[in-house]
């Protein structure tokens, strides 16, 4: 895979791009530096209606609110999810804040995406990483996360795959 970088911080970009490679469920992934959140997007290969997208928040945030009352985690977390058309084509993007996001937690939001549209859901699986390949994804996640969480980051980041590698592009508004 190669990495295209803009201007941007190595831990941030790594970051994204270590997200990409671990979940090829996510479509794209963005930072906005201004909110401080990460824009998850998926792709489902029919129309998902807005009372499933609006089930499937409350069990997001349910879970989310459950798990992080488990770690002791001070504050409210952020989410918002939406949905859009494209055709029979919905993309669900799912928004989160930084500060309270934890890299366990991002497994967990995969697992409930593939729970609630499992055999729908559009996914890149070109490779099959073995187990101690993925703790070690898993780790390196945890803590580039930490990382952005004490850094500054000014500028806004772009990730997606095409033709089969990760690319990372500053984000202009």
């Amino acid at each position: 895979m190669r990495l295209r970088e803009a201007d941007g911080s190595s831990a941030s970009v790594g970051l994204l791009v270590s997200i990409l490679v671990r979940y090829p469920e996510i479509c794209t992934i963005s930072y906005v530096p201004e909110s401080r959140t990460l824009g998850f997007s998926f792709m489902v290969s029919r129309r998902v209606e807005a009372a499933e997208i609006q089930a499937f928040k409350h069990k997001a945030l349910t879970s989310i609110r459950v798990y992080l009352g488990l770690l002791k985690a001070p504050g409210e977390p952020v989410l918002h999810i939406t949905g859009s058309y494209v055709g029979d084509i919905t993309q669900i993007q799912l928004t989160r804040d930084v500060a309270t996001l934890t890299a366990d937690e991002i497994s967990l939001l995969i697992g409930l995406i593939l729970a609630g549209f499992s055999d729908n859901l559009i996914t890149d699986r070109s490779e099959d990483f073995e187990e101690e390949d993925l703790v070690v994804q898993d780790e390196f996640i945890a803590n580039l996360l930490a990382d952005l969480k004490e850094s500054v980051q000014d500028k806004g980041l772009i990730g997606f795959r095409e033709e089969g590698r990760v690319v990372v592009f500053n984000k202009t508004a």
